[in-house]
């Protein structure tokens, strides 16, 4: 057998074992560390094409081998958080909380998040309007708001950072709880990250999600008559949870990734609806644009 072809079998068997570990949970990934370096394969096959004594090719392809196992690996012990607590330095995390003392005439609110690349969650609700935990060594945050009227904006961001990750030594980690009163508008600009949004608790009129590769579960609930999720990431695993008293519209254009959406029926202008959709007052658009990626629609 060829070596070339033991190779691309390898390959193909290392990078097929970590999507499947991946899927089932087992372990977690830095996917935007495989996607970044995969033109190094690219570099070596061209220089085996050149290179014509086959004992050079074997050790190059030997060393190819070598390199794709590190990169695997290295993308596991980064995206994985018992990895890193081994090999972490802790010392230079720093951690950051952030609030806003929550008014009576309050409404609406709209809160935004720059955080370059990480893991990010929404969960549970708070007696301030935004309650934030950061825990980062990649750089630190900065907070502000403004009221006006009733209406209460809120900027969390990440200044003087890397927006990136070092193999090793990366931790950027932020929670956040939201106050189940306002009617909320949403904005999630990061990078490769690891995202958990239970958006159930609250009212939220639109949700807005920028990321680069990533791992990301939304949960929405009906709390709203009108919801909006528009999602754009690259090469990314993609869950979102509605309800399924709740009508809802998926608009796809990630017409490269393999879709689930059971409970859908597909209509003449290529979006896609639940059979209740006419039906119910309560209402979700779901807007999707992704890189080659798994996208699933639960409803629940």
């Amino acid at each position: 057998m060829k070596a070339s072809r033991v190779l691309a079998g390898l390959i193909i068997v290392l990078l097929g074992i970590a999507i499947l570990l991946s899927n089932f949970d087992i372990v977690s990934f830095d996917w935007g560390l495989i996607f970044r370096m995969w033109p190094v394969l690219l570099i070596l096959a061209g220089i085996s094409v050149l290179v014509p004594n086959e004992r050079a090719k074997v050790v190059l392809y030997i060393v190819t081998i070598v390199l794709v196992v590190v990169w695997i690996f290295s993308a596991f012990s980064r995206g994985s958080r018992s990895f890193r607590h081994v090999f972490d330095n802790k010392s230079n995390v720093r951690i950051q909380e952030f609030s806003v003392e929550m008014d009576r005439g309050v409404q609406h609110a709209v809160f935004t998040l720059d955080g370059g690349a990480g893991s990010f969650s929404i969960q549970d609700t708070t007696g301030s309007v935004v309650s934030a935990r950061t825990e980062s060594n990649v750089g630190s945050y900065n907070f502000d708001s403004d009221k006006n009227g009733g209406t209460e904006t809120m900027n969390l961001s990440m200044k003087n950072g890397t927006h990136d990750w070092h193999f090793g030594h990366s931790e950027n980690n932020v929670k956040i709880r939201l106050n189940s009163k306002p009617d909320w508008n949403l904005n999630i600009n990061v990078g490769a990250c690891a995202g958990d949004f239970d958006l159930t608790p609250y009212r939220v009129r639109s949700a807005n999600i920028d990321a680069g590769a990533s791992d990301i579960t939304v949960r929405l609930g009906e709390k709203s008559d009108t919801t909006n999720l528009d999602i754009d990431t690259g090469i990314s695993k993609l869950t979102i949870y509605v309800p399924a008293a709740s009508g809802c519209q998926i608009d796809d254009k990630a017409e490269l990734s393999a879709k689930s959406f059971d409970g859908f029926t597909k209509n003449e202008n290529g979006t896609y609806r639940t059979s209740n959709f006419k039906n119910t007052s309560k209402k979700i658009f779901v807007s999707l644009d992704a890189g080659v990626s798994s996208i699933r629609v639960v409803r629940y």
